[in-house]
């Protein structure tokens, strides 16, 4: 179900725009001339917004990107138009393989243009871009946590519902096995979700006034909360292989992960030293106030 809506929105509106200037196209001469018309208008919308931005002062050094973007829909909605001019050496894949393509340097572009910003930005327009990005990867821990639910749970379940069984073993542990491991797998996911709007309020907290109880508290809490979601990450896993040893003759697929948390254990540190410095900063902020 996931991988048909992926493959629905990474093709959106490339697809539909490529439909319907075709049939316009085929409607005749004046709806062949309406259509190219109209898919000179839609692939020149880049160069626009980049004379946009020269007019209002906006532009920046990544905006040379767009005249590009203009290009590459030029080549992408051509081919939705004539898919059959596009050969590929997977079947089915031709019109996915161009919507990728030209998201993937979009949101290239994108992420480019923020980085700029950033750069020459003040502190609260930094909060608020770092504020957006946390809203993003929450989304995305949440289409990661449904896709392991919904999709490869489901799949697995099917599979092994399919499995020839002559002898008439009972595949329940098997079952169990599968839902935890689907358990074990958004585990991370799930306490990174708790992180990230905890981080959020610390965040306010801190721009507030990086001073008080309250920012302390803030950053206490996210630290605390960073090292136990780190523990359970860790001892859920080794439970879980543990138990795969324990019951591998009940089991049809055994799934053993080593995992070594390189980045979590560094970013636990990192909290760490932060929250370390902040009650300095406090601290020695109360004793000068007090010498004044």
């Amino acid at each position: 179900m996931y991988s048909k809506f992926f493959s629905y929105l990474i093709t959106f509106p490339f697809e539909q725009i490529g439909w319907g200037l075709r049939k316009l196209s085929l409607s005749g001469a004046a709806g062949n001339v309406f259509a190219i018309i109209i898919y000179i208008l839609i692939c020149l919308i880049p160069c626009l917004i980049l004379w946009r931005l020269k007019k209002t002062e906006r532009f920046l050094k990544t905006d040379f990107f767009l005249p590009f973007l203009s290009v590459l829909l030029f080549a992408v909605i051509y081919y939705m138009i004539n898919p059959g001019l596009f050969y590929g050496g997977v079947p089915g894949a031709v019109n996915t393989l161009l919507g990728s393509t030209f998201y993937s340097v979009f949101f290239g572009y994108i992420i480019l243009r923020i980085l700029e910003s950033c750069r020459k930005s003040d502190a609260k327009r930094l909060k608020y871009w770092l504020r957006a990005l946390l809203a993003a990867i929450i989304f995305l821990f949440f289409y990661v946590i449904l896709t392991e639910c919904l999709e490869n749970l489901t799949v697995s379940l099917r599979l092994l519902n399919e499995t020839d069984n002559p002898t008439g073993e009972s595949f329940t542990a098997a079952y169990i096995f599968l839902i935890l491991q689907c358990v074990i797998n958004i585990i991370p996911y799930a306490l990174a979700i708790f992180i990230l709007f905890t981080s959020i309020r610390a965040l306010n907290e801190l721009l507030t006034d990086r001073y008080s109880d309250a920012s302390v508290a803030a950053a206490k809490k996210l630290a605390d909360l960073c090292t136990k979601s780190l523990v359970i990450s860790v001892l859920s896993s080794m439970i879980f292989n543990i138990l795969q040893l324990l019951f591998h003759q009940h089991l049809r697929q055994v799934s053993i992960a080593v995992s070594i948390p390189v980045f979590s254990i560094a970013f636990v540190l990192a909290v760490l030293l932060t929250t370390k410095y902040i009650r300095e900063n406090q601290k020695l902020k109360q004793d000068n106030d007090l010498f004044i």
